[in-house]
């Protein structure tokens, strides 16, 4: 054993280095993770434990008010107790609805369908019912202490102060469909909101009526389940429409159509300013009652709805287009005199009867009119006259001024009623549809508003009316003014500007070649003498159109006039389809509306028409 001590090893110098390397970079690495979540992460990790602590609630605002021109309330809002229930308590107690239904007397299958529908998240509360009974309200609010995860409360709801008459004008709403939320994704809806679907209701104001959501923010335990409001911000309410629609003309265009609706007839009434295009009334027939979709409308009367043969739920003023008949002879009279095809002094022979080939086109009157100028020829609505015209024309030229008068494109009014464009046929047009080549025959009956053309009531209204106002045609408008609501209350009205569509551009000697005419419509020995109206210049023109149905030929009656002729106010146009002769139906319809509009009775006698009469 050796008595010297040994000396001890110097140390690993390479182990040393390593271990404060690691010592080292541990270091790092905590401090770039320090970094990362206090600095880097900090704002989006505190926002999410903040949302492990607290919920925030949507609260809906209340739909807009629309009115009529005169203020009157046409579509408001009312309280009505809805019934909501958690996500989270429903997958704590799938047994939560099925009670809920029982205490309540409610569809346990009616509630858990709503559920599904409409849930969006795990807390978002989900309306399962809307407008609950007193009944029903009281027992669940009795026993909501063993109902963890339900609420009940009084919302705004959409209601209506106004029934059929303001179907189609209004429209209606109902909970978004899945295209609806596509399309209005950028506004903030979401499953289970309430849209507008058609009608001013479904049009571009959707969005303005529906206001801003209000926050409800919470705080919750680590189950979800509240312990408390922390904050609220209130929602802003929808804004409120004022309508260019005169209540008392459209309840008088209602009750007109009914009773046509009574003999099997079904159609609509359109009556515009001339001077800006505001829509004074909007009518169709058969309509359906908006009242019935407040709340959700059941589905055995939707289903009843749709299965109408007559068709309730088309807008038939802007959304459907038949041939328009002789109304059309005013496009065709402006564009033979525009051009210089024809003069107004220039004279044709009606015999009643003319021969393309060996095919006979006759006048509505057999027996001819004889020589007659266009002044005549637009009064009593002569055939012959107009087949004359469009064989100088052509086809090409009557669609030229066909669109000029805004035929062939939708009419572009602010409201999701199902507006068409109708049809401006032509030569290629006929071809691409494979219906064979243009005839003369076409071209002729294309000049009394026959052959393939098709266009809506609207269409005629807004043409006729830019004869009135000298030439301009205007987008019809129902709204007038907007006004919208922010946090510190209701900001001035904006007043809807008119919207030019086309200008005519016609020289003062035309346009008064052409009214003058349309005044003799309404004059003795005119076909539209049943518009007139006492003390009142009248100019229009009327119009039977016929079409095929079912095999068999029938006549739409038409009729569009404006007064006063010497400062026009109102322009209306009628179609009752399957009605007859203009003159005779469609006439005293346009007649009443006007008179009405213009303060004058209209109950005096008026001489009956002949059977030679359009």
């Amino acid at each position: 054993m050796s008595l010297v001590e040994e000396t001890p090893s110097p140390p690993d110098d390479r182990r040393v280095t390593a271990a404060m390397a690691l010592a080292v970079l541990a270091g790092v690495l905590l401090l770039a993770r320090l970094w990362y979540l206090q600095i880097a992460m900090g704002k989006e990790l505190l926002q999410a434990s903040e949302r492990n602590r607290t919920r925030a609630l949507r609260r809906i605002p209340p739909r807009g008010v629309i009115v009529d021109a005169d203020g009157v309330v046409l579509a408001t809002v009312r309280t009505r107790v809805v019934l909501r229930v958690s996500p989270s308590a429903v997958e704590r107690d799938p047994a939560l609805l099925p009670r809920t239904a029982s205490i309540a007397g409610l569809s346990r299958e009616v509630l858990e369908k709503e559920y599904a529908d409409n849930h969006v998240d795990s807390y978002q509360p989900v309306v399962v019912a809307v407008d609950l009974g007193l009944e029903a309200a009281t027992a669940l609010e009795e026993r909501l202490y063993e109902l963890r995860g339900i609420s009940l409360g009084p919302e705004p709801v959409r209601a209506y102060s106004v029934g059929a008459a303001y179907g189609h004008l209004l429209g209606y709403v109902g909970q978004c469909s899945e295209n609806d939320l596509r399309e209005r994704s950028a506004a903030g809806y979401q499953t289970g909101d309430i849209c507008g679907k058609t009608g001013v209701e479904g049009g571009p104001y959707d969005q303005v009526l529906r206001g801003k959501d209000g926050l409800r923010r919470i705080e919750v335990d680590a189950e979800g389940r509240s312990r408390g409001e922390i904050a609220t911000e209130s929602p802003i309410p929808g804004a409120k429409l004022q309508l260019n629609i005169r209540s008392k003309l459209q309840v008088t265009a209602f009750r007109l159509l009914r009773d046509q609706l009574k003999r099997g007839r079904t159609g609509a009434v359109v009556a515009l300013d001339p001077r800006n295009g505001a829509v004074l009334c909007l009518a169709s027939m058969p309509s359906y009652d908006p009242r019935e979709f407040a709340l959700g409308i059941g589905k055995r009367e939707w289903s009843a709805l749709q299965a109408d043969k007559r068709l309730p739920l088309i807008n038939r003023a802007v959304g459907s287009a038949t041939a328009p008949g002789s109304t059309f002879k005013i496009v065709t009279a402006v564009a033979g005199l525009a051009t210089g095809r024809i003069n107004p002094y220039e004279t044709e022979y009606c015999s009643g009867i003319i021969h393309l080939g060996r095919w006979p086109k006759r006048c509505h009157r057999r027996s001819g009119h004889g020589s007659v100028v266009l002044h005549e020829a637009i009064a009593k609505s002569c055939d012959i006259y107009f087949y004359r015209v469009g064989q100088r024309l052509g086809p090409e030229r009557i669609a030229q001024y066909a669109r000029l008068f805004g035929f062939g494109e939708r009419t572009q009014i602010d409201s999701a009623s199902g507006d068409i464009a109708g049809v401006v046929p032509t030569p290629a047009w006929k071809r691409e549809r494979g219906l064979g080549p243009w005839v003369g025959g076409d071209t002729v009956d294309y000049a009394i508003g026959q052959a393939m053309l098709a266009a809506t009531p609207m269409q005629v209204c807004a043409a006729i009316g830019a004869i009135a106002n000298g030439g301009t045609v205007y987008a019809p408008e129902l709204v007038h003014s907007v006004t919208r609501y922010t946090a510190h209350g209701a900001a001035p009205p904006e007043v809807v500007a008119p919207v030019v569509r086309h200008r005519l551009n016609l020289s003062r000697d035309v346009l008064n070649t052409i009214r003058s005419s349309m005044e003799a419509v309404t004059e003795q020995g005119g076909t539209g003498r049943l518009a007139a109206l006492p003390g009142i210049r009248v100019a229009g023109k009327t119009g039977t159109a016929q079409r095929r149905r079912k095999g068999e030929m029938v006549d739409d009656a038409w009729y569009v006039g404006y007064a006063p002729a010497e400062d026009p106010r109102i322009v209306v146009c009628v179609r009752i389809e399957e009605g007859g002769h203009g003159g005779e139906v469609a006439a005293p319809i346009a007649r009443a509306i006007m008179g009405q509009y213009l303060g004058v009775t209209t109950t005096q006698a008026v001489t009956p028409r002949t059977a030679a009469d359009d």
